[in-house]
């Protein structure tokens, strides 16, 4: 290489070095977002939504799970956090049981956008082995519902990226995040015990089913017996194959969601009643149909989040 290159290659290493430090943001002891909007770039894994980063030099990268509630919480199966403390245990929606841990100091929590978080207190963690064994080896962790509080975010599959606006009376008024999108629905949702699980009203040819919004998972449906042998009868719902793991997978027809826009799912996970009992319990379902709304159905729209104002925004790609 020549010394023209040599000097030249400087040059841009220097540039980018100083627009790193220039843009880095760095905030002092609680992962939560700050600022008017910021932009994170996500990555799909078999249809989970991902937000690269690194914590104590360990680069991997966190699930974005609108159903985990905490803030952050590490795998502390990945990372070394030799001064954790059993706090209790917890269990998944998919049933997998793991402890929760506290950490009274985590060096640095750094992610690819330039927001980095240090010195940071009473941070959750947990043996996350299950998602480094089935989704990602290199999983750091969760980002949940808290990390956001008092924001709404913009999630944009094919874009790769979910963009949080911090909420304000003059936000609910202009709707600047809808600016140059077609709206194709405003989805109306409740909560019940917990904030971070929006639900809503849905039908499928007819019969009333549950529907619970997670960005941590694909997507089931649970009927019960009577509800499910009207249904394959009418060919609303039918088998369309198997997983990688076995699961018997639907194609489901005829779903009107908050009594506004119809739509059809594939590859939808078939789950048994028993197979929905941890999220019932946690979110107080006691109606016999329930539907989880993943990436089966979030990947078909870009779709806005407004917790403060209970409703979901269906955007057309």
């Amino acid at each position: 290489m020549t010394r023209i290159q040599l000097s030249y290659l400087s040059i841009i290493l220097s540039i980018t070095y100083f627009g790193t430090r220039a843009s880095a943001q760095v905030f002092e002891k609680t992962p939560v977002l700050h600022g008017d909007s910021v932009v994170f770039p996500i990555t799909l894994i078999n249809g989970y939504p991902f937000i690269s980063g690194a914590v104590n030099g360990v680069s991997g990268k966190f699930m974005f799970d609108t159903g985990y509630r905490t803030s952050i919480s590490l795998n502390d199966n990945l990372i070394d956090l030799p001064n954790k403390k059993t706090k209790s245990t917890g269990i998944t929606g998919s049933g997998h049981d793991f402890k929760i841990n506290t950490n009274d100091t985590v060096r640095e929590i750094r992610f690819t956008n330039g927001v980095i978080y240090r010195n940071l207190e009473n941070i959750s963690s947990g043996n996350y082995d299950f998602l480094q064994n089935y989704i990602t080896p290199d999983c750091l962790g969760y980002i949940g519902h808290d990390f956001f509080t008092g924001y709404l975010f913009k999630l944009d599959y094919i874009h790769r990226k979910v963009t949080f606006y911090k909420s304000s009376a003059e936000r609910n008024q202009c709707k600047d995040f809808l600016k140059g999108e077609q709206v194709l629905a405003v989805i109306n949702f409740e909560n019940r015990k917990l904030p971070n699980h929006p639900m809503v009203r849905l039908s499928i040819d007819g019969i009333n089913v549950l529907g619970a919004f997670d960005t941590g998972q694909n997507g089931l449906l649970q009927l019960d017996e009577p509800s499910g042998k009207i249904l394959k009868g009418r060919r609303s719902v039918q088998i369309s194959g198997t997983d990688s793991v076995g699961d018997t997978l639907l194609t489901i027809k005829n779903v009107i969601i908050d009594g506004k826009y119809k739509f059809t799912l594939k590859g939808v996970e078939l789950s048994s009643l028993k197979g929905t009992q941890v999220i019932r319990r946690e979110l107080a379902i006691t109606e016999p149909n329930l539907m989880n709304l993943g990436y089966r159905f979030l990947s078909q729209f870009k779709t806005v989040w407004d917790y403060a104002n209970s409703k979901i925004y269906l955007l057309e790609y």
